[in-house]
């Protein structure tokens, strides 16, 4: 058990992996989280988390919704076995959806609406070009930013650390760019996601998005949230939520939200599968550990990663 209120951090899409669910189906909390998911998406979240295969899980419709609703049940499980009530939260990309709903803004079912939207509306508006993001690994910012000049297509999209970043933008441009960087890179490469997320391709989608998910009235946040933007904080359900709606068109900035962490001093904890987070976290700032939540409640927090 978390022997302090912690600030907890929610990971995105690409967390996802056969056996991520083991252990936790005997957690009536995290259960009744997955059993709602799938009853409102229709999708086996369970059996694909189990069982798998891999390429059915990491299926772009599969895969947000399975790390969404994993993420949500893991707190869930946690604060039902007596964890404190976090001093605040933030997701890294997607996962700030998994923190809206851990805080009380919107309900879960509003979150899967939201990821569903964001498939139908990629889906229509990209269907003529192959769209993705690549990541890069070990190359200094003002290199990439050089890189991207001849490139206007593609954008930076993720600043995860000192020198790691993700760009956006379409495939074919995305594949030069791997390239052009591969023999400066520590590592490089194309991710699993077939959307350009987080870059001004995604802004000509947001009004639909909005108009989508009109219908959804945010509650004040039991716990205040960081914005994966700026690190900026978010106190209120209206400024919470429009960051959510916002998000899937707004670069992350996780050195922006690290400066935040170290400011608040708390303990801080991966609320979901996987070390995304800790690694990031560390990149950003040696000095900061991210305990993992990913453990059963009952026993410790894994320590830092």
């Amino acid at each position: 058990m978390l022997s302090a209120p912690a600030t907890l951090l929610f990971p995105g899409q690409g967390t996802e992996s056969v056996g991520m669910s083991a252990g936790w189906e005997a957690q009536g909390a995290w259960a009744r989280t997955l059993e709602a998911a799938e009853a409102h998406t229709g999708y086996p979240l369970r059996r694909l988390m189990g069982q798998g295969p891999l390429e059915d899980l990491r299926f772009q419709r599969h895969a947000p919704c399975a790390v969404l609703a994993h993420s949500v049940g893991v707190f869930r499980a946690w604060r039902e076995g007596g964890m404190p009530v976090p001093v605040a939260a933030t997701g890294h990309s997607m996962g700030f959806y998994s923190a809206l709903v851990a805080a009380g803004v919107v309900p879960l079912e509003a979150a899967l609406d939201l990821l569903s939207a964001v498939e139908d509306l990629s889906e229509a508006a990209f269907a003529g070009r192959a769209m993705g993001m690549a990541y890069i690994i070990g190359v200094p910012e003002l290199d990439v930013r050089q890189a991207l000049l001849p490139r206007p297509g593609l954008a930076l999209s993720n600043r995860n650390g000192q020198a790691q970043f993700t760009v956006s933008g379409p495939v074919d441009e995305l594949e030069a760019l791997v390239e052009a960087l591969r023999p400066a890179a520590f590592k490089v490469g194309l991710l699993p996601v077939k959307h350009p997320l987080h870059g001004p391709h995604m802004a000509a989608l947001l009004p639909a998005v909005a108009r989508r998910m009109a219908a959804c009235r945010p509650a004040e946040p039991a716990f205040p949230l960081i914005s994966h933007f700026d690190g900026r904080w978010l106190r209120t359900g209206d400024e919470a939520w429009d960051d959510g709606l916002a998000s899937v068109a707004l670069p992350v900035d996780w050195l922006a939200v690290v400066a935040t962490l170290r400011g608040l001093g708390a303990p801080l904890a991966e609320c979901g599968h996987g070390n995304q987070l800790s690694g990031l976290t560390r990149w950003a700032d040696r000095d900061l550990r991210v305990a993992s939540l990913q453990a059963q409640p009952g026993a410790s927090p894994a320590g830092p990663r």
